[in-house]
């Protein structure tokens, strides 16, 4: 797994463009953040990379690579 496909599975689950976002992206300055946002990366986390993340993982996270470091230390403890 690499994080290049975690912000393609990102840019998938709240719409928008994969090269709109990096890894120091603050997705919650996004114009189009909102608490659906949070249910899609929750949603995509498990059903693309077999993780559950809580609500609290997403908002304690800042950046895409921050919310990656949490889903990668969840799949190397799986």
């Amino acid at each position: 797994m690499s994080i290049e496909i975690f912000i393609k599975n990102f840019a998938f689950a709240i719409e928008v463009q994969p090269e709109t976002l990096n890894a120091e992206t603050e997705y919650k300055a996004l114009d189009i953040w909102d608490s659906l946002n949070t249910l899609s990366v929750i949603a995509m986390a498990d059903a693309d990379f077999n993780v559950a993340l809580s609500g609290q993982d997403v908002e304690s996270s800042r950046t895409i690579s921050n919310l990656w470091t949490i889903v990668e230390a969840k799949i190397v403890h799986a």
